[in-house]
């Protein structure tokens, strides 16, 4: 029984009323789910300002580092001849201030002294420059009560202070300076480095003081912050270094080095939208999308000291708003189910209508164009609808065959004079497609080469008789007449419409072009050539040997292999000319079959 589409569009109109008290009720839902996530990011705040305070305290060490540079100057214990009571300085600096992991002066002549901090207890590391300029580097290794355990003389060390950026930034500042984050040269551990310019009374510079702060336990801790099962808490500075990863290759990660499909990257991309991510100014909240799944983010830039640091964090939706969702969803529970049955029906209604009239209106745009190669329209349901796709599928298959006669036809026209016409084209275009085949070529672009292959001598309507039909060899000024064909069926093709009369047109102008450049009449080489026009190329030139003309007797299907093969990669594509190979058996049989 089939319908009519005025009873379906009845039905359908009863199903909207329920979509759209579906529709109220869903908004209802995400307004409470705005305010759950209002409460969502109270949270978030809470645990970044504890993530602030911690890094605050643990940073604090910074302070007691600007005393000790201080301290220093007042004493007066830099002085080269000095070294004994700075060494026994730095260590009781060492066990005061448990986050530093060294301590250490550079002169501005090269020689170095520093303390670190090691598995074993300390490392004195010690470079000494004379007047000569002989360098000497010794390590003098102490367990934690500082009694010696042996000495090493390292001849092959190149380590220059006056090279590293805490030196640099020291003296080109000439202030107190802290540097980016970094992995330190010795002990391959991430922190930061606070550097002193030193001064004689003279105001000539001596050496810099630098102290190294492992930031790893902050780090851990910051890493170690969960928030739900899916959300992560990190830090990053200015220069967008995040401190609370892990290093990889003894470099700190960047924003820019991580994945563009990770959490904490697609959260900075969309920060970046919002503002200028090197000088966050204020706190952003955030919410974007990663898959099927939403994610709430929040950035926080807070100051220690000159460090401008942001703590970072998101958290996936599902982790805190889940057990809200489902309270209320049991609410709507039944709207929904409603809801979605009759979406359903009107989805499966709708398909019915509107896919086969999409149908025709994208195929009508095709006959538009007159590429007549589509498909049917599948059958339909609907009474009314069913007999337009029948009508329209009958018009398009006599259409489509009333076209196709027609370019046959102006074919056969061109080469009407030749004895062997109809047959010919035929045989071209049955060629192509088995080379085209081979190619593998898609149906459509085979459908369209086979039956533009039919134009490639339509220039020829345009050569007078005296040529076109001259039984002997032609001389020099016919040669140049009967080579203005193709630009004539260019010519005759001109402003073409259908796909077909497209490349037609191609094929028409650039048949008898050469693979190495030899041909006429643009010179084209290589694959400046169609494709289209490089098969019917080959194919017109087997069909031209493997039959009989006034002027020659037809040669064999093995004489015309050979002098095809011949041609491969000067007259011929070498890819078509090896297609041909591998269909050669078709082509004979298309031949013989065909004449």
């Amino acid at each position: 029984m089939k319908l009519s589409l005025k009873t379906l569009l009845i039905i359908s109109f009863s199903f909207v009323i329920v979509i759209s008290m579906s529709t109220i009720t869903i908004m209802s839902y995400y307004s409470t789910k705005a305010n759950m996530a209002e409460q969502s990011f109270k949270i978030m705040q809470n645990i970044s300002d504890f993530a602030v305070d911690k890094s605050k305290t643990y940073m604090n060490v910074a302070t007691d580092a600007s005393f000790l540079t201080k301290n220093l100057e007042n004493k007066n214990v830099l002085n080269v001849n000095n070294q004994k009571n700075l060494i026994n300085y730095f260590y009781e600096q060492m066990a005061i201030n448990q986050y530093f992991s060294a301590i250490y002066y550079a002169s501005k002549d090269g020689n170095f002294l520093m303390l670190l901090k090691d598995d074993k207890g300390y490392l004195k590391k010690d470079i000494t420059i004379d007047k000569k300029g002989k360098r000497v580097v010794k390590i003098l290794h102490h367990d934690k009560d500082l009694n010696f355990i042996n000495e090493e003389t390292l001849d092959k060390d190149t380590y220059d202070a006056r090279l590293r950026p805490w030196y640099i930034n020291a003296v080109e500042h000439k202030k107190s300076t802290w540097t980016e984050p970094y992995v330190f040269y010795t002990s391959k551990k991430t922190g930061i480095t606070i550097s002193t310019p030193l001064y004689d009374k003279n105001h000539a510079l001596l050496g810099v003081i630098g102290i190294d702060i492992e930031i790893e336990r902050l780090s851990t801790f910051i890493n170690n912050l969960k928030l739900g099962d899916n959300g992560k808490v990190f830090l990053i500075n200015s220069s967008l270094k995040i401190i609370s990863l892990p290093s990889e290759k003894n470099e700190i990660r960047t924003m820019e080095s991580l994945n563009e499909n990770s959490v904490i990257k697609l959260a900075y991309n969309e920060l970046k939208k919002l503002t200028d991510v090197k000088s966050i100014k204020k706190k952003f909240f955030l919410t974007f999308k990663k898959d099927d799944n939403y994610y709430q983010a929040m950035f926080l830039p807070f100051n220690i000291g000159d460090l401008e640091w942001t703590v970072g964090m998101y958290v996936l939706e599902d982790d805190f708003l889940g057990i809200l969702k489902n309270n209320n969803f049991f609410n709507i529970l039944f709207i929904i189910v409603i809801g979605f049955i009759s979406l359903f029906i009107s989805l499966k209604i709708s398909n019915y209508i509107s896919s086969p009239i999409l149908k025709l209106r994208d195929m009508t745009k095709e006959m538009e164009l007159l590429n007549l190669n589509q498909s049917d329209v599948n059958p339909n349901p609907i009474k009314e609808i069913n007999e337009l796709i029948a009508s329209f599928n009958h018009m398009k298959i006599n259409l489509k065959e009333s076209y196709v006669d027609t370019l046959f036809r102006l074919a056969v026209a061109s080469e009407y004079k030749d004895t062997d016409t109809a047959e010919h084209i035929n045989r071209i275009g049955l060629y192509s497609q088995a080379i085209a085949q081979k190619l593998c070529l898609n149906k459509n672009d085979i459908y369209i080469l086979k039956h533009a292959s039919a134009m490639h001598d339509i220039g020829k309507l345009g050569i007078p008789d005296r040529v076109l039909l001259k039984p002997g060899k032609l001389n020099e000024e016919e040669r140049k007449i009967i080579e203005t064909h193709p630009e004539i069926g260019a010519a005759i093709l001109k402003n073409p419409t259908s796909e077909i009369m497209k490349m037609g047109r191609d094929i028409s102008l650039y048949h008898h072009e050469k693979w190495d450049g030899t041909g006429y009449p643009k010179g084209l080489k290589g694959d400046a050539i169609p494709l289209f026009a490089r098969i019917v190329s080959i194919v017109d030139v087997f069909d031209a040997l493997m039959s009989k003309r006034c002027y020659k007797e037809a040669f064999d299907e093995t004489k015309s292999k050979e002098i095809i093969l011949e041609g491969k990669g000067t007259f011929f594509d070498p890819k078509i000319v090896e297609a041909f190979e591998k269909c050669f058996k078709e082509l004979v049989k298309i031949s013989k079959e065909n004449s």
